[in-house]
């Protein structure tokens, strides 16, 4: 077999050196496949007892944001010595969280996704609660003049948390219009790592301070 070289000069190859050099280019291409290829793709189910183990290993990643949104907006609601309270925020995401899970995996995007609480809303609840109008009454910082079951308590907490709903009803609605409209195709052309870096970090930022203080009160907790 006559093939021409870089400097355009015929080499000559024989027949076995062709056939080994193909062979050779076959394996390489088998190697980068096979060190390529994904464990599962989208249409392929894993067994049943692995799915099980990757469910609870994804559900421990979202484990932590729905047991420390509520813990952190109780204290700006009021509520910190109110613990009755605090559980029932907890609960309330638990169990709305699970609701949204299976309207997600089942109607909606049918990813394995835990539909869990976001962080996002926190920098601008905070904000918003730390005005002036819906700071937290003195007497609510004391324990010994906190009756959980008094109807002013439960108004000073309740008609915090109305606000909050309220404010984030507002933004969902406009979000679906954006959905809806087409809008976010448009913006991703001008969407990419470069600015959703800066923004995930603008969101955590501001919650270093909460997350300080309440980690600041045991490391070793905190550190588990």
């Amino acid at each position: 077999m006559q093939i021409e070289d870089e400097n355009h000069c015929v080499v000559t190859k024989s027949s076995d050196d062709c056939n080994e050099e193909a062979e050779n280019a076959n394996q390489d291409s088998h190697h980068d496949t096979e060190g390529n290829r994904m464990i599962y793709t989208v249409t392929e189910i894993p067994p049943w007892h692995l799915c099980i183990f990757l469910g609870i290993q994804h559900y421990l990643t979202a484990l932590g944001s729905n047991l420390s949104i509520p813990l952190i907006l109780s204290k700006e609601l009021c509520l910190m010595h109110d613990p009755v309270t605090q559980s029932h925020l907890i609960s309330t995401t638990f169990f709305v969280s699970g609701i949204c899970t299976i309207i997600q995996v089942t109607f909606g995007v049918r990813l394995p996704i835990v539909q869990g609480s976001t962080a996002s809303f926190l920098t601008p609840a905070l904000t918003m609660l730390s005005l002036p109008k819906w700071k937290c009454p003195a007497w609510t910082q004391n324990s010994s003049q906190v009756n959980t079951t008094s109807l002013e308590f439960k108004e000073v907490w309740q008609s915090r948390i109305r606000e909050i709903q309220g404010a984030i009803i507002i933004a969902s609605c406009f979000q679906i219009l954006m959905g809806f409209s087409g809008l976010i195709g448009f913006l991703m052309r001008f969407i990419g790592p470069l600015t959703i870096a800066p923004t995930i970090c603008l969101i955590s930022l501001p919650l270093f301070n909460s997350a300080g203080k309440d980690a600041g009160s045991h490391w070793g907790i905190s550190a588990l």
